[in-house]
């Protein structure tokens, strides 16, 4: 099925989405589509790992930071 985006109004593109996604019958596509939505409208929530970030940055600056420590 070939769209011609380019000449579609925003609200025709979510329609086409929507019917688009109404077909699809695999757990696994749907479930990655949900998951592209939540990353690029920015719903995905992401934690900090305070204790992964200390550890990347003392591996990456560990001759730095015994320096200013002395």
């Amino acid at each position: 099925m070939d769209i011609n985006f380019t000449a579609m109004s925003i609200a025709e593109m979510k329609l086409a989405a929507i019917d688009q996604i109404n077909r699809l019958e695999d757990e696994k596509d749907i479930k990655e589509i949900l998951e592209h939505l939540a990353k690029i409208s920015g719903n995905e929530t992401n934690t900090f790992d305070a204790g992964a970030f200390f550890q990347k940055s003392t591996e990456k600056y560990d001759d730095a930071l015994q320096k200013l420590a002395q």
